[in-house]
């Protein structure tokens, strides 16, 4: 979990007065222990409020971050199958065409359905 401390202290040119803020950014849920302790002073109930809402939040997240790894491997298949279906069916007619008394034009229908495919898979690669 990523925490994050900032402190700053500032004097006036006299030296007589001083001002400090302190701030502290964390990505877990839950509040710091510090922070707990002081609202059980001030308000008791709201604790077991705070832990349960957390608690919630937490399973929200994680259903979240399901959902999201699932759809994502879906939408790779997907693509996957698709990319396969263009390929297989740009070879497919290319070969029809050859076997057709046009050679040329074959071969060059199923080497565009490929470099197609290729220059699509590497400029993918080179997004990420």
């Amino acid at each position: 979990m990523a925490n994050k401390h900032t402190t700053a202290h500032v004097n006036n040119s006299k030296g007589n007065q001083q001002l400090s803020f302190q701030e502290h950014e964390t990505d877990c849920p839950i509040l710091p222990v510090s922070q707990l302790e002081q609202l059980q002073r001030f308000k008791p109930e709201a604790v077991d409020w705070i832990i349960n809402q957390t608690q919630i939040e937490a399973e929200h997240r994680r259903a979240q971050i399901i959902k999201v790894n699932k759809y994502t491997f879906i939408e790779r298949i997907v693509g996957q199958v698709f990319a396969f279906v263009i390929g297989l069916s740009g070879v497919l007619f290319g070969s029809y065409v050859a076997l057709n008394e046009q050679p040329t034009a074959g071969a060059t229908i199923a080497g565009a359905a490929l470099a197609g495919l290729a220059g699509v898979f590497l400029s993918g690669r080179r997004a990420k």
